[in-house]
């Protein structure tokens, strides 16, 4: 009797602790899938935060081409450059206006290299992390219709008769977009990021419209 009281206590133990690491095993893939997603989200944040910061100080005041894209050699996505207002750093260098490059580095990571305007051989700079992982991205620039464009792999898709969608930006444009959309792809996911940023008008504009008279 004492033996089949103890066979029935170890089975009913054995079936406690499946039941128990079953239900540690299910906990520990929830985390592992809830850590992915926090990641994923302050990713897409810190991107977007920090875009939004850069594309709305362009520092328009420059004689130099201030904001336009460029193809580097050996790089498969075109590099938005930009002068644009860093407000005060620690470092003296890197306060106020500084020059700013978003590309994807070697490591597929979307990043953002900074240095200062001062010319010479020696001049500091930095890079910061924007997102990591990036398949392919690409901008697209709302601005004025041009009638033909500057390179065989650049498009443009009108939207009204005076507007279009421009993939690339150029340096004879003495001016920035209205609206800058962004389009990233993820290493592991299929489906892309879409940002979209509005930029300050430099100048406010008025919109008249003429009231017709109707004959009686």
């Amino acid at each position: 009797m004492i033996l089949l009281e103890l066979l029935i206590a170890l089975s009913l133990t054995a079936i406690l602790l499946t039941f128990l690491f079953s239900f540690f095993v299910e906990s520990a893939k929830i985390e592992k899938k809830l850590d992915t997603t926090r990641m994923a989200i302050m990713n897409r944040s810190h991107l977007q935060t920090r875009l939004q910061t850069v594309l709305t100080s362009i520092d328009r005041s420059q004689m130099a081409p201030f904001f336009y894209t460029k193809q580097f050699d050996k790089e498969k996505t075109l590099s938005l450059i930009a002068i644009f207002d860093n407000g005060i750093d620690p470092d003296p260098a890197f306060s106020g206006s500084i020059i700013g490059r978003i590309f994807l580095d070697r490591e597929n990571n979307l990043c953002l290299a900074t240095w200062p305007i001062t010319k010479g051989k020696n001049r500091p700079w930095r890079k910061e992390i924007l997102f990591p992982k990036v398949k392919h991205f690409e901008f697209a620039f709302l601005g004025e219709k041009t009638a033909a464009e500057h390179g065989a792999k650049e498009s443009s898709v009108p939207i009204t008769a005076t507007l279009a969608w421009k993939s690339a930006w150029h340096k004879n444009v003495h001016e920035v977009p209205g609206i800058i959309r962004l389009t990233l792809y993820e290493e592991t996911q299929s489906k892309p990021i879409q940002y979209a940023f509005i930029l300050p008008i430099t100048e406010p504009f008025i919109t008249y419209y003429e009231k017709k008279k109707v004959a009686i």
